[in-house]
């Protein structure tokens, strides 16, 4: 391995060099594969009823679908949530709405592409293999994490390890940046999981390669890799909903440069996986609209001045509106509404003294309304569309025992602060992002290194995605739940891994800074292992606040 301070390889002995290269990316990746792989062959989650392969109501809510799709054909979960088996299948992340054959039925909350995807390949092993979750479910997660979250977890280290063999750093620059891909990221831990963040993560370093390709070598401008640099960019969308400001930025940056094949190659591509997500959506829920959309009450069907607060306290509905629900449902409904009651509640986010609200359900639920109060007195008949909101729902306002991380950060300033430095911080939880941080505002004004587009487009996502989550209503600033580290901001991993070659180059002149460097990258991973038996806990640094007593 050459010295810090080694300049790029000349020319005339590049093969050689890249050779070189190589041989330690290899070493590095196989040292990663292997330990994900040892931690996959691990999973067994004992906290839960039964032994149980599944770790959260996150992974759950996945694996549910998963099941129905390859054992009922169909999205719905309701019989798996509710199933007395040994193994605990519940999760909290379900909605539940009319299906299509008129009655009330679960689903899960998740953007429904990558759990079809993976029912497919669950088919495949339960096909020829014979193992089924209900019987082998820990041998059947450990097989299908393997296929899809190890090897692509490989091939985003493979990804990176090209974008770096064509900058012009030293060797100890090069393997110190794959060394913290593959050992001191949260990525690490998430692939025992299944979760939407890896496949975001490793789908945009995919889009990198390919963009880096592109505009590097003119030669290499063929519509196939702008087609699977659009397929891999809206892959990161349908896994993290923010990333559509990503595929925005790339699709700028490659119109800039060759717009017709962006035009003909990168927007179908990203089209054909936007319509898969979309497509898969509405086979799920007969809808084209996501379940996160699905949190409000819905439009008004009438108005009325008159107060029927104390009428509707007491259980009954009023005579005028009842009118108006009958004609709602004789026009709209399959089911009239039969045997009503009355609810009164509120909703998360609701903020306390604005509205009232009462909720309309007849007795199998299959039509229900809500009913609000304003603060100006007047009152409101709306459609039913809180997917979220239903008798027993975790989300519920009535439910009194969430998390802490779950009811939501009032202060800003607090949340904030804390994502970045404090219990959930990307940078005290693993500060080689200071290295990543410092790169996203040195890389866009260094012409030596070709990526100042990528410096742009890293900063700024990395901008929209603190902004989206700081300015969320206050029950939504609540750190991703039970989890880790900011699992929000994974997909944003692998902008910081090339945003920090500039600065970790700077790094690598002197021993000091180097052994800083290093210092910092063995902290990193020090806490990721932390969590790598299991993603879904708090982060060590949590558990410290709530030993010195900051939450009760």
């Amino acid at each position: 391995m050459n010295s810090a301070s080694e300049s790029a390889c000349p020319a005339e002995i590049g093969s050689i060099c890249a050779r070189r290269h190589w041989s330690i990316y290899w070493l590095l990746i196989a040292l990663a594969f292997a330990a994900v792989v040892s931690n996959i062959l691990h999973v067994r989650n004992a906290a839960t009823r039964g032994e149980s392969p599944f770790f959260s109501a996150n992974d759950r809510s996945r694996w549910c679908t998963i099941y129905s799709l390859v054992h009922d054909g169909t999205y719905v979960i309701d019989e798996r949530v509710t199933r007395p088996a040994e193994i605990h299948w519940d999760t909290i992340d379900k909605v539940q709405h009319v299906g299509r054959d008129g009655f009330m039925h679960q689903y899960s909350s998740k953007p429904t592409l990558l759990p079809t995807l993976l029912a497919g390949e669950y088919w495949i092993l339960n096909k020829t293999t014979g193992l089924n979750l209900d019987d082998d479910p820990i041998w059947v997660a450990r097989i299908m994490l393997i296929f899809s979250n190890a090897i692509p977890f490989a091939l985003m280290l493979v990804f990176l390890a090209s974008v770096l063999e064509r900058l012009p750093v030293s060797d100890w620059v090069r393997y110190f940046i794959v060394a913290c891909a593959g050992f001191g990221t949260f990525l690490t831990p998430f692939c025992i999981t299944l979760n939407n963040h890896l496949p975001a993560a490793v789908a945009v370093m995919a889009t990198l390669c390919c963009v880096d390709s592109i505009l590097r070598d003119e030669q290499r401008r063929s519509i196939q890799l702008f087609f699977v640099a659009g397929l891999a960019a809206g892959f990161a969308f349908a896994n993290e909903l923010p990333a559509l400001a990503f595929v925005a930025a790339i699709g700028l940056v490659l119109l800039v440069r060759a717009p017709v094949l962006t035009l003909l190659g990168y927007v179908p591509g990203t089209l054909i996986v936007i319509l898969a997500l979309v497509g898969t959506n509405w086979l799920a829920h007969d809808e084209w609209s996501l379940p996160y959309s699905h949190r409000t009450d819905g439009a008004v069907i009438a108005r009325w001045t008159e107060n029927f607060e104390a009428e509707l306290d007491s259980g009954a509905i009023p005579l005028e509106i009842a009118t108006v629900v009958q004609g709602w449902c004789a026009d709209h409904s399959q089911n009239p509404l039969e045997l009503p009651r009355v609810e009164v509640g509120t909703w998360m986010g609701q903020a306390e003294g604005t509205m009232r609200r009462w909720v309309v359900r007849d007795a199998v639920a299959t039509s229900q309304f809500a009913i609000t109060k304003l603060a100006d007195g007047k009152f409101s008949l709306r459609e039913w569309n809180n997917w979220y909101d239903f008798p027993g729902s975790y989300w519920s306002a009535s439910k009194t025992k969430r998390s802490q991380v779950d009811n939501g950060e009032h202060s800003q300033l607090v949340y904030t602060f804390h994502i970045l430095i404090g219990h959930h911080g990307i940078v005290s939880l693993t500060p080689i992002w200071l290295l990543g941080f410092a790169g996203l505002f040195a890389l866009p004004f260094d012409w030596r290194y070709r990526l100042r587009w990528l410096g742009w487009v890293a900063l700024a996502m990395t901008v929209i995605v603190i902004a989206f989550y700081v300015t969320r209503q206050a029950h939504d600033r609540n750190y991703g739940g039970m989890t880790s580290g900011l699992r929000w901001a994974f997909w944003l991993i692998p902008l910081w891994l090339v945003a920090m070659a500039p600065v970790v180059q700077s790094f690598a002149r002197y021993r000091w800074s180097r052994t800083l460097a290093i210092f910092l990258l063995v902290a990193s991973v020090l806490s990721v292992n932390y969590a790598n038996l299991n993603p879904w806990v708090q982060p060590w640094l949590y558990e410290v606040w709530t030993a010195l007593g900051q939450f009760e």
